[in-house]
């Protein structure tokens, strides 16, 4: 008899251990692709957030350079909700955050230089932990010129002094007060067109030249009367009329400027019929915040801050007229230090006598920016303004007083059209080449910190 071995037992047992390490293997590779795929998963959340980190730092350079496009004279930008933190920084609040589980902080650094630096920081949560990632971004900026043209009074299209005693010069309030025994040359007429007549000087003394682009032809672009003088003091100061050798130049090349637009803010009311430090009473008073807004603005206002905004949104009707010892007269008053921007959406403005009190005696302290809806101002003036006007699309009539007087306009101005009857001296103030309400800042340089 003969004896049988099987070996199917064997045979299964092996296949049965190919079988498990088989899947053993299957299940380390399996595994090693689910961890490779949940690795690359959370690589991918956080380059992720990492990329959102910077757009939320830039989101605070954003908010940084809005404010400093906003109106705000100077580099004086502690303005609701932002804080002076000393040594020449502002920052803004730090929380709740801007967006739903980010937030990001910005410090705008004003000194040693005139050009701000904006730093800002972001936070954003990173993939499964709780921690946040960070990233720093700085910017360096530069101050961009409202009024980039030397004159006092600048037009897009045409420039008519019809009236007598008409004058200008310039001087620079960052040196001192006016002094007529040291005005400057910078007194200059400029135009934006070359159609006749674009500059009519009529009998005017300018101490400064008449610009105007290519193309302009002395005598007939513009064109002066039989008393007007164009040129230096000794010109002036002659018995020759007309224009001095080289003091009527067609070399202006900006082909236009840029519309006023209103900046981004919350508005406030203003408080009405409030004491102001002189004592009087004012329809008016401005000062507790910073930006304010208002329909019509009708009565006498009183500015007692620094740094102050309003948009008017219908009119300006200033009459100018008689107070008493407990009213003010209607007029826009801006105190000793402080600062006044007029942002005008209406499409008349009409300033009449004494309607304009800067105590500050600079220009840079009452500015005015006529949106394009705004069409006409009018200034019937007997007293001294000092200000800037920038309004583009406005007609801009000056009556002045009678032979008897003669008004200062100091300051500068940019409208469509100029008009003047009466007596006016015109002091363009150098100092205005520095203004950046409307110019704003520039970024000139971008990087990571």
């Amino acid at each position: 008899m003969k004896i049988q071995f099987g070996r199917q037992k064997s045979n299964q047992g092996s296949a049965l251990a190919v079988t498990l390490l088989t899947c053993g293997i299957l299940g380390i590779l399996m595994g090693g692709y689910l961890y490779m795929v949940q690795a690359q998963r959370q690589a991918v959340a956080r380059s992720q957030s990492w990329n959102r980190a910077v757009v939320v730092a830039e989101a605070g350079i954003d908010e940084a350079l809005a404010l400093m496009n906003s109106g705000v004279i100077g580099t004086n930008f502690a303005v609701f909700p932002w804080k002076n933190a000393g040594g020449g920084n502002f920052t803004n609040r730090p929380s709740p955050p801007q967006f739903t589980d980010s937030y990001y902080t910005v410090t705008i650094k004003t000194s040693p230089t005139n050009n701000p630096v904006i730093t800002s920081t972001s936070y954003v949560p990173a993939p499964i932990s709780k921690t946040l990632l960070s990233r720093m971004v700085r910017v360096q900026t530069k101050p961009r010129a409202t009024f980039p043209v030397k004159g006092p009074m600048i037009v897009e299209q045409t420039y008519n002094a019809s009236g007598n005693n008409v004058n200008t010069d310039s001087f620079d309030s960052s040196l001192g007060a006016y002094n007529p025994a040291t005005a400057g040359t910078n007194g200059d007429i400029v135009s934006l067109t070359t159609n006749a007549n674009s500059i009519a000087i009529g009998n005017g003394k300018i101490k400064g030249t008449a610009h105007t682009p290519p193309g302009g032809i002395q005598g007939v672009t513009a064109t002066i009367g039989s008393n007007g003088k164009v040129g230096d003091a000794a010109w002036l100061a002659g018995s020759t009329p007309g224009f001095q050798a080289g003091h009527f130049k067609d070399d202006f090349t900006l082909s236009d400027f840029p519309d006023a637009t209103v900046p981004p803010a919350t508005w406030f009311a203003p408080l009405i019929n409030q004491t102001a430090p002189d004592g009087l009473i004012y329809s008016y008073m401005l000062g507790n915040n910073s930006t304010y807004s208002m329909a019509n603005l009708d009565g006498a206002l009183y500015v007692s801050a620094t740094n102050t905004v309003l948009y008017v949104t219908s009119s300006i009707s200033i009459s100018g007229g008689a107070g008493n010892k407990k009213n003010a007269p209607p007029q826009i008053h801006i105190g000793p230090g402080a600062s006044l921007t007029v942002y005008m959406a209406g499409a008349t403005t009409t300033i009449s006598g004494n309607g304009v009190v800067n105590d500050t005696g600079l220009a840079k302290n009452l500015q005015y920016y006529g949106l394009p809806s705004n069409t006409s101002i009018n200034l019937t003036g007997n007293g001294s303004f000092f200000g800037t006007i920038y309004a583009p699309q406005a007609d801009f009539t000056l009556k002045g007083s009678g032979n008897s007087s003669i008004d200062d306009f100091t300051g500068s101005s940019i409208t469509k059209t100029t008009t003047m009857t009466g007596n006016f001296n015109f002091h363009y103030d150098d100092s205005l080449g520095s203004l950046t309400t409307l110019g704003g800042y520039d970024a000139t340089s971008w990087e990571e910190l």
